[in-house]
């Protein structure tokens, strides 16, 4: 058995194996170069190893693009959820501040309204006030011409 009817005998067995049920999957490893130069079976290694090299560079390739993306995508998805926790902190915030503001102004109508009604009151007392002025001064020039009003009498 030489050499090369090693590589045929392997590609028969996977071969036939592909039709059983769970052996599909049967793969043989390519076996190192241990051969002198010049046999032949270092050679068919090499060349193995060089026809698998685009694939595995091209797997490699594929493999780094996936993770890149993945990586990107996760990154994405964060920055994202981060974003959305931000905008509705900052939306909670502006409630706060609406709430605030709309407490605020209910308190400064109130005060309006009761500055008004001060107002009034102090107008009315005020009137009062001179009311009251006009009848003491009234008053007292009625009471100061009825006494001379006498004494012009007992003349």
């Amino acid at each position: 058995m030489g050499p090369g009817d090693f590589r045929r005998f392997r590609q028969r067995i996977s071969q036939g194996l592909q039709g059983l049920p769970g052996r599909a999957e049967l793969w043989f490893p390519p076996r190192p170069a241990c051969g002198f130069p010049g046999d032949g079976r270092s050679t068919d290694v090499q060349e193995e190893a060089l026809a698998a090299s685009p694939l595995l560079e091209d797997l490699k390739r594929r493999l780094t693009r996936a993770f890149q993306w993945a990586v990107q995508r996760g990154t994405s998805r964060r920055e994202r959820e981060a974003a959305a926790a931000a905008a509705a902190r900052e939306e909670q915030s502006w409630a706060r501040v609406e709430a605030t503001l709309a407490g605020l102004r209910a308190e400064l109508v109130e005060m309006h309204f009761q500055n008004h009604q001060l107002a009034r009151t102090l107008l009315d007392l005020n009137m009062k006030v001179q009311q009251l002025k006009k009848e003491y001064e009234l008053e007292i020039t009625s009471d100061s011409q009825s006494p001379k009003d006498d004494a012009v009498n007992l003349e």
